[in-house]
């Protein structure tokens, strides 16, 4: 696993930190350092979800993803290069759409946001991060956590000691998202989505 990661992050710029980590469900993973100063882990093996099995009879419910990762937005000062890195070391592949109006191509490079999919799965996104539409002014990776409600979470959060970075909106999907940091100054995204997975 680490050799052919090696491979392809010298080929693009980046580099393998040398410690690796086990785990028992989901193989080694590998921290890898890239040119944006961001840090990622890459796993050797893929988790396997467990089998599932539909009842005819059974209603489909509503569930539940509090504490979840909802989804994991990159924001760079370039973006081409490094769409280009994650479909080699990831393997997704790569929709790029307008960050106005995500039904259409981009119509400029400033205004593309690239959505990377696992088969058919959007899974991640990447934009510039001085795009006006960007939730957060910062470098890197940005990760929103589900929670039950984006107003309540936030009280919890002056309370705990973190800080509110972008006060709570509204997404044209009814999604409620804000944007906080911890008391150690770690930023990632809050959101209550306006619909919940099914079970």
């Amino acid at each position: 696993m680490s050799n052919s990661f090696s491979t392809i992050a010298s080929r693009i710029g980046a580099s393998l930190f040398p410690a690796r980590r086990s785990c028992q469900k989901t193989g080694t993973f590998a921290p890898l350092a890239l040119a944006a100063a961001a840090c990622v882990m890459f796993s050797g093996s893929p988790v396997q979800a467990a089998p599932t099995t539909d009842s005819p009879t059974a209603e489909k419910q509503t569930c539940s993803n509090v504490g979840s990762i909802w989804w994991s937005e990159l924001l760079a000062p370039e973006t081409e290069k490094l769409t280009d890195f994650y479909a080699k070391v990831i393997g997704w592949n790569v929709k790029v759409v307008d960050a106005d109006d995500p039904t259409r191509p981009a119509t400029t490079p400033d205004n593309r946001y690239t959505i990377f999919l696992g088969g058919d799965e959007e899974v991640a996104g990447l934009m510039k991060a001085n795009h006006p539409l960007a939730a957060h002014s910062g470098v890197g990776w940005l990760t929103y956590i589900e929670v039950d409600d984006v107003e309540e979470t936030i009280e919890k959060v002056i309370a705990s000691g973190g800080t509110i970075l972008r006060e709570a909106w509204e997404t044209e999907n009814g999604d409620e998202i804000a944007v906080i940091s911890d008391p150690m100054g770690n930023v990632f995204g809050i959101v209550t989505p306006a619909e919940k997975s099914s079970c």
